[in-house]
């Protein structure tokens, strides 16, 4: 009897320890994983480029025939992404992500500069972010070395806070339709309404932050994936954002920024691949378009666009090529703007282990300037990259 019992009761302990660990198990968490990598740049220039380490522009012609070359640990990447498990029926996430790019510090003494910082709360087929990362408009970027990946140079977007709603409907065994939309903030310049006294200046704030309303952004995309692993997605976005420039004894005057963008990105068995996007719009400044040119109350009309073609002759071994273009209106520049800017590049990048990748970049560079000399560069970049 007595064996009975204690088996009994040997019996009850192993149950009660099992249900514990499964609810344990089963305990709603967030796990937290950490990801980045260590890169250096080293790059020769021709010409005097817009940031040295990197280059968006070529400085005017003036600064012609002056020779650069840089080194530069600062694209160095870190961040965390955070997903849950347990909540039953929503999805929760965030990411969190710095590179060494911030402003001030020296160039062995960098500071970080805030990439992503949003949360993600997903049910269904209904998403919302919170928070700062990619804008919804120029939603693909081309693969360079060089940092800006052809900001100011026919790619445009970036980040900046948002709130922002995603609904992606299914409509195929691999294809789905996605719609978003949301609230940005609205980052400009401080210009003085055309109309003033003669002693008035701007009221020195933002004018997006003096409009008092939000900029709307907006996209639909198509993508499929077949079964013989061609990727393929397509769409159309844009934005609309009113500023006001204010004058500090009451003067005040609005204007926009507004554009249409499209994108269409291909890729075959992962082994080749081509991508591109075309934009027009205007007082696209601070979305890495019209030369990064600063907004005007009458409005910086631009056209623009890139395409990029990649292909993996093997696993280890990946070979790039593009273009860009950018190209404001004359008509709406100031004399010595930028006022239209190109660049051609092709690169290849060796993974001889899988954790590790050296790139090679070779570019050209052309940037028109209104009632001056274009300036022209050929740049040459080399890459060390650690993924982690």
């Amino acid at each position: 009897m007595k064996r009975e019992v204690k088996l009994i009761t040997g019996l009850i302990v192993i149950l009660l320890l099992v249900g514990s660990v499964a609810t344990a198990a089963e305990k709603p968490s967030i796990a937290l994983n950490w990801y980045g990598y260590v890169k250096l740049d080293a790059s020769y220039d021709q010409n005097l480029t817009s940031h040295g380490n990197f280059s968006m522009w070529v400085n005017p012609e003036g600064e012609s025939d002056d020779e650069q070359f840089n080194m530069t640990h600062r694209q160095s990447r870190f961040g965390f992404k955070a997903k849950s498990k347990g909540y039953e029926g929503v999805n929760l996430a965030g990411q969190l992500e710095f590179d060494l790019y911030g402003s001030g510090g020296t160039e062995n003494k960098s500071l970080l500069l805030l990439r992503h910082a949003y949360l993600s709360v997903g049910t269904g087929d209904f998403q919302l972010i919170a928070g700062q990362t990619w804008d919804l408009i120029g939603p693909l970027n081309p693969s360079t070395l060089n940092y800006p990946v052809l900001w100011g140079c026919g790619n445009s977007g970036y980040r900046r806070p948002q709130i922002r709603f995603t609904y992606t409907a299914a409509t195929g065994a691999s294809s789905n339709v996605k719609m978003a939309a949301g609230f940005f903030r609205t980052i400009g310049s401080d210009l003085t309404p055309t109309l003033t006294l003669s002693t008035e200046v701007s009221d020195g704030s933002d004018d997006g932050t003096d409009a008092g309303i939000p900029s709307v952004q907006g996209l639909l995309e198509f993508s499929s994936k077949s079964t013989s692993g061609m990727k393929f997605r397509a769409g159309v976005s844009g934005l609309w954002g009113q500023l006001k420039a204010e004058g500090n004894q009451g003067s005040e005057e609005t204007y926009e920024s507004q554009g249409v963008f499209g994108h269409m990105a291909v890729s075959f068995n992962n082994q080749f691949g081509l991508s591109g996007e075309g934009f027009s719009g205007s007082n696209l400044g601070s979305y890495n378009a019209g030369i990064n040119n600063s907004n005007t109350i009458d409005g910086v009309n631009t056209v623009g666009g890139w395409a990029h073609v990649w292909f993996k002759p093997t696993a280890k071994v990946k070979l790039g090529a593009g273009f860009g273009f950018d190209d404001p209106d004359d008509a709406d520049l100031s004399s010595n703007n930028r006022a239209r800017n190109q660049s051609i590049f092709g690169n290849i990048s060796v993974t001889p282990i899988k954790p590790f990748t050296v790139g090679l970049e070779i570019s050209q560079w052309e940037t028109e300037y209104k009632d001056a000399e274009t300036a022209k560069n050929l740049r040459a970049q080399t890459s060390f990259i650690l993924k982690f």
